[in-house]
């Protein structure tokens, strides 16, 4: 988003719950909205039980090109601690953005990657991973995530 990070979202009892994969498309791009994104950045989302929201929205900027394993295994582990010991049954959502045009970039595609298999060891359940570009929000196609 752009550097004054306007775009935030209502108190979380104002929102409707995330209960499938539309409802989640619909909030990354209630986020990004029609500002576009400044510098790389993850945003993570923990969920209550059947998709209640809760406060708990993190984003991290500035992220490097490549994903660190180590940094993203931690995330994922702080993420998954917050679900286990304050949110019961909760899920956690992510969301890798970058400022530029709807080309996916070699760094796109290992964001991707890195974020769904440090997702896929933790055991919490995360929603798919989504991209944002300043021109598009998507869900990452399984032949992304594909080595």
């Amino acid at each position: 988003m752009t550097d004054d990070d306007s775009c935030v979202p209502p108190p979380p009892d104002q929102l409707p719950p995330i209960r499938a994969i539309s409802d989640l498309d619909r909030l990354w791009r209630s986020l990004k909205g029609p500002w576009g994104f400044s510098r790389p950045q993850v945003w993570c989302v923990v969920l209550g039980p059947v998709g209640k929201w809760t406060s708990i929205l993190l984003k991290i900027d500035d992220c490097p090109e490549r994903p660190d394993v180590e940094q993203v295994a931690k995330l994922l582990g702080v993420l998954t601690s917050v679900v286990l010991d304050s949110v019961p049954g909760g899920s956690v959502a992510l969301l890798y953005a970058r400022p530029g045009g709807d080309d996916q970039r070699a760094g796109d595609r290992l964001w991707a990657r890195e974020l769904d298999a440090a997702g896929r060891r933790v055991p919490v359940d995360v929603w798919p991973v989504f991209l944002a570009t300043d021109d598009r929000v998507r869900i990452v196609a399984p032949d992304d995530l594909a080595a």
